[in-house]
């Protein structure tokens, strides 16, 4: 059977479908071709729009950010220094991969994508709280350009990409993990780490953008995926050096196992519409928000709506 073709079969390699990697090659290119000018990017990064909250002054803005800066940071911490996980993927059962465990510890325990995404959110806040603390010490000459640029274009992607994935896990992972071992196999999902980081990350970003009012901007809508073909590009490289010796190539996320032919680029086309998708999506809900005329109590319970979109905390 195909079980014991497993156990008698390790792959030393999986090199991507080269339809694969043309995909990445041409949209990289395609998105490298439309990343904003610098112009383009200092028009939106202002201290201004980093300091002026919807709702709260730069102060109490401050305060928020860091506060989540802190406590998303601090996650990260915990995870790298604690006694780490062993997750085994689930392959589809055309796979030619055999699972085996994959030993996330220390600095490895970055090697997802939720983790990439969860550090990128936390540098996001400590970026974007920076600004209003020191607008509101009086020490706005501090603030260099590149700061208000980087805060900025962190938020663009840190927003899309925290609610690509959220949707992935609720969707396709923890759906996928429960058919093929139950409650066992969403163990993982239902952990602190795994609670958190797929479901506090939207949360963060939906109030940010509804309660505490910084843009998506449509023009620069090219940095998010440049992200995300970085993130295969890792994949592909960390294949043979995920698992255990012998274990031959492993992957995180089984849509991402090369060994799909066709299927692996159906899913990184989708993944990346679904991304850009989201980016549109955030980038018009000030003007829907604006268009509904409502204030707070409206904001409170479009971040709600937009919440339970995403976040899962049980079979």
């Amino acid at each position: 059977g195909q079980s014991k073709r497993r156990d008698a079969e390790v792959l030393t390699s999986a090199p991507p479908p080269y339809h694969s990697v043309l995909f990445v090659l041409l949209a990289g290119i395609v998105f490298v071709k439309c990343l904003p000018t610098l112009e383009q990017i200092d028009e939106e990064a202002t201290v201004e729009t980093l300091t002026n909250g919807l709702f709260v002054g730069p102060t109490t803005l401050a305060i928020i950010r860091l506060l989540i800066a802190a406590f998303v940071l601090g996650v990260v911490a915990m995870r790298v220094l604690g006694p780490g996980l062993s997750p085994q993927p689930t392959y589809l059962p055309q796979s030619k991969l055999k699972s085996a465990p994959i030993r996330l510890v220390g600095l490895r325990s970055l090697a997802p994508f939720t983790l990439w995404c969860w550090v990128l959110l936390g540098v996001t806040f400590a970026l974007t709280g920076t600004v209003p603390l020191l607008y509101a010490v009086d020490r706005a000459d501090l603030i260099h350009p590149w700061h208000l640029r980087l805060a900025l274009l962190a938020f663009e992607v840190s927003a899309p990409c925290s609610f690509l994935v959220s949707t992935v896990v609720k969707f396709a992972l923890w759906p996928h993990a429960y058919r093929s071992k139950g409650s066992e196999g969403t163990k993982i999902f239902r952990s602190f780490y795994g609670i958190v980081t797929h479901n506090l990350n939207v949360i963060f970003v939906i109030a940010e953008v509804a309660l505490l009012g910084l843009p998506v901007v449509m023009s620069h809508v090219a940095i998010s995926p440049m992200v995300g073909l970085a993130y295969i590009i890792f994949a592909w490289a960390m294949a043979n050096r995920l698992g255990e010796e012998g274990s031959g190539p492993q992957y995180l996320y089984f849509f991402l196992d090369t060994t799909l032919g066709w299927t692996t680029t159906k899913a990184l086309v989708a993944l990346l519409l679904v991304l850009l998708i989201f980016y549109v999506a955030f980038s018009v809900i000030d003007d829907v928000l604006e268009h509904l005329e409502g204030g707070l109590v409206v904001h409170l319970i479009s971040c709600i709506l937009a919440s339970c979109l995403a976040c899962k905390i049980r079979d």
